[in-house]
């Protein structure tokens, strides 16, 4: 049974490390459950990305460290702005836009995205496409 712990551990670990290495949309939309939770007097580095409490959606919600630091109660992600990004949405609350796998996570017709440094607005229902190619209008303002 340890041994099993153990290997899921570092396997574990693993996904971490290569998770280090994609875009914050992918991280956020796509495998927020592998990040570790954020915690107390734990040290942290610059671009390490942790879980802190959940999103709109009732996923986890992570954060990029910017400044390396050994946490405090204080300071959660939620509440330190100057040590911790949110990521997965933008500064507005505008979900962040992510290719769709299938249908079930298509977009609907009015569904607004943040993509490219713009808003967007699905025309679309069932949209799989990539805003600024088809089907999105861009939200002025």
């Amino acid at each position: 049974m340890t041994d099993r712990i153990t290997r899921a551990r570092q396997l574990r670990r693993a996904l971490q490390l290569w998770a280090a290495q994609v875009t914050d949309e992918s991280a956020m939309m796509e495998m927020a459950s592998v990040y570790p939770a954020w915690s107390e007097k734990q040290g942290y580095k610059a671009g390490d990305i942790v879980a802190c409490g959940s999103n709109a959606d009732g996923e986890p919600q992570l954060y990029r460290v910017i400044q390396g630091h050994v946490s405090q109660a204080d300071w959660r992600p939620d509440l330190a702005a100057a040590l911790f990004k949110r990521i997965g949405f933008a500064e507005d609350g505008t979900a962040i836009w992510t290719q769709p796998l299938g249908a079930q996570d298509a977009y609907m017709k009015g569904d607004e995205v943040y993509r490219d440094g713009a808003r967007w607005r699905s025309l679309l229902d069932n949209n799989v496409w990539q805003p600024g190619v088809y089907g999105w209008q861009k939200v002025e303002g």
